[in-house]
């Protein structure tokens, strides 16, 4: 006969899961807000290349924001404010969705 902790352990791990979901796509959600449709002066899919990756552990997750630098390289030049020749504002698309992102759990 199973002990309850174990039950609760199976309970605790699938909330987990779920929950790591939730943040994870909310985190998606807002980095890609952080861009306009299009975004990126080659060829313009640095929005559709912003990806997030889960790692569930037992009683933990990281949970990680990044863009595709395969597809979409120039979105180190998004976040330092290099657009060609011209200096701009930076959009740190990253820091920023993340921060959206914390203030939905805070």
């Amino acid at each position: 006969m199973a002990d309850i902790s174990d039950y609760l352990q199976l309970y605790v791990g699938e909330a987990l899961k779920q929950y790591t979901n939730e943040v994870a796509l909310s985190l998606e959600n807002n980095i890609k807000a952080q861009l306009y449709e299009g975004h990126g002066y080659d060829t313009g899919n640095l929005r559709r290349n912003i990806r997030v990756d889960t790692r569930t552990y037992k009683d933990h997750s990281i949970i990680t924001g990044y863009y595709d630098e395969g597809n979409a390289d120039y979105g180190e030049y998004v976040l330092r404010g290099v657009r060609g020749k011209a200096k701009v504002d930076p959009i740190d698309f990253l820091g920023d969705g993340l921060e959206k992102t914390l203030e939905n759990y805070r």
